[in-house]
């Protein structure tokens, strides 16, 4: 009697198969960081994938976003790319908000499903501005502001406005804008007519295409009216300007005791100078500029 069952005999060679099933090229978790306004691209290799199905899902409320390249989701930010048909699956989003923070899972349709967890972190840029929030020039001199963005991902774009209006358009050929090359762009504001005038005064704000805006008020004064602030924030050389209150106490201390005593010391208010001028290296620094012509 044969040894092999009746079903088996004559039956052709069985054919053991040599490929695995899928596996992630990198089994550990990656951490993605990009700038608020950039694009993401959440990264996901496999191996042997065969015909099983790689699916992007939103780790914080289980949201499926996208199954081989259709996406399933309304924000059309999302969208799953494979690059060549290669084995990288990329979860790319556009115009990445700071909410976009957070686990994302890749995967892959086995049975039980396998999955690879990617961390995003969002940045958002910093705008800045000099010489200060409050601008105080003299009338007939020259008014310069600048705006500095960091962080905000090329190409970044910044906008000078007055009154909810742009500042630089070709009607007004008041001002002129530069904007540097490299990965900190700056926006620059300046009075292309020599001299400053009353109708300079006012609220100006820079926008940029990654942070919100930041508001400066320029203030153009006489050359009396900024003499006149000056002798009041600074006083005499050397002295602390005070209330009468506070100046009788300590004449009166002095009187007493020779010497200023530290508790009336820390009554006497402290002087406010006025903001310094734009730094020479801001000056001197490498800019792209658009200047516009007054006619």
């Amino acid at each position: 009697a044969s040894e092999w069952p009746d079903e088996l005999r004559g039956a052709p060679p069985i054919q053991y198969s040599t490929l695995s099933g899928p596996a992630f090229l990198n089994s550990s978790s990656n951490s993605v960081s990009v700038v608020a306004g950039a694009t993401a691209l959440l990264p996901c290799g496999i191996r042997n994938l065969h015909n099983y199905t790689v699916s992007w899902v939103r780790g914080r409320d289980i949201r499926l976003l996208t199954s081989s390249s259709a996406t399933y989701t309304t924000d059309t930010r999302f969208v799953a790319v494979n690059p060549s048909g290669g084995q990288q699956w990329i979860l790319k989003i556009h115009y990445v908000r700071k909410s976009d923070a957070g686990v994302y899972l890749c995967q892959v349709s086995t049975t039980p499903p396998i999955s690879l967890n990617v961390n995003l972190s969002v940045q958002e840029a910093i705008a800045s501005v000099l010489p200060g929030r409050e601008v105080y020039v003299q009338s007939g001199s020259r008014l310069e502001v600048v705006c500095q963005v960091e962080g905000c991902p090329p190409p970044a774009l910044l906008s000078w406005t007055r009154g909810g209006q742009a500042v630089l358009t070709p009607e007004s050929n008041t001002y002129d804008l530069a904007q540097s090359n490299g990965t900190t762009p700056i926006s620059r504001l300046v009075l292309a007519r020599p001299h400053a005038t009353a109708s300079d005064s006012g609220n100006y704000s820079c926008t940029s295409t990654c942070t919100k805006p930041i508001n400066v008020t320029v203030h153009v004064l006489r050359g009396e009216e900024l003499a006149a602030m000056q002798h009041h924030n600074t006083s005499a050389p050397g002295a602390l300007p005070c209330s009468a209150l506070a100046c009788l106490l300590a004449a009166a201390a002095v009187l007493l005791h020779g010497c200023w005593p530290v508790s009336l010391l820390l009554l006497l208010p402290r002087p406010h100078p006025l903001p310094q001028p734009v730094p020479a290296a801001w000056r001197s620094a490498t800019l792209l500029s658009q200047t516009l012509t007054i006619s």
